[in-house]
């Protein structure tokens, strides 16, 4: 990822700007329409392996479209894809900070996209971790107002509900210090349970089967929680059936193997 850091974009309203920036990946950049841009984007996007060339393709035409909000949001995408397929902490601090403001600038503009307010919560789970306990909390609750919007407007995306569903999950296994902290900021202590978890991963399944082998891990996690070994076992093996595409996948993977074991004893 070394090559990245030389080519992180200024000028997108944030302060961090401490790598050295040229205008563009291209010397010569093929001057593209907004939507044929967009969907190239989009495409590049659905391969691993070229994501990179999407957030590279964003960059070279924002001085152009950076005022569009189909372009702002897919900009912060992009920045959250950035932050996945980096594995130094600095950069990956780096590129979720200026996703987030992007995704900033999108909600403020379209207050309406559901696609705006999706990727401005991913990018502030992002900022989360590299933030102590207080704030930490405070980007949870801005994840979890941010991701209902977004359903609210989004309604048949699965990838909504399995965000819901991990944000279930984790609340519901939050100690007494950390809810109390939160009830401390909020007012309110943030509570949810396994169930609520588990509906939905089970929506998530609902409306694309086989989404992803993470999905398929976090219901087996919740079968567990609540002692019903034989589905757990039965997405543990639906998981395995599944190709390892993306990091998030092999990881998956390693947990899946490590609970199958654990339920064969």
């Amino acid at each position: 990822m070394g090559k990245c850091l030389r080519y992180i974009t200024a000028n997108t309203d944030t302060e961090e700007q401490s790598f050295p920036v040229p205008k563009a990946f291209n010397t010569h950049i093929e001057e593209l329409h907004l939507d044929v841009l967009l969907q190239k984007v989009d495409n590049l996007r659905m391969n691993e392996s070229s994501k990179m060339e999407s957030f590279e393709l964003l960059c070279d035409h924002k001085e152009k479209f950076r005022d569009e909000i189909e372009f702002i949001w897919r900009f912060a995408r992009a920045y959250g894809d950035m932050y996945e397929l980096s594995t130094n902490a600095q950069e990956k601090k780096h590129y979720a900070n200026i996703g987030k403001t992007l995704g900033e600038k999108a909600i403020t503009r379209a207050p309406m996209n559901g696609h705006c307010h999706l990727w401005y919560a991913v990018l502030c789970g992002y900022v989360s971790e590299f933030e102590g306990l207080q704030n930490k909390i405070n980007y949870g609750h801005r994840f979890k107002e941010h991701l209902d919007k977004a359903i609210q407007f989004l309604p048949e995306e699965p990838f909504l509900y399995y965000l819901k569903g991990r944000y279930c999950y984790t609340v519901s296994k939050l100690s007494w210090i950390e809810k109390k902290m939160a009830a401390t900021l909020f007012g309110k202590i943030p509570s949810s349970t396994v169930e609520e978890a588990l509906q939905n991963f089970l929506k998530v399944e609902e409306l694309h089967p086989g989404f992803s082998k993470s999905n398929y891990l976090f219901l087996a996690k919740c079968y567990i929680d609540l002692e019903q070994t034989d589905d757990a076992v039965k997405f543990c093996n639906l998981a395995v059936l599944l190709p390892c595409v993306t990091k998030e996948d092999k990881d998956a993977q390693k947990e899946v193997k490590k609970i199958s074991t654990s339920l064969k004893r």
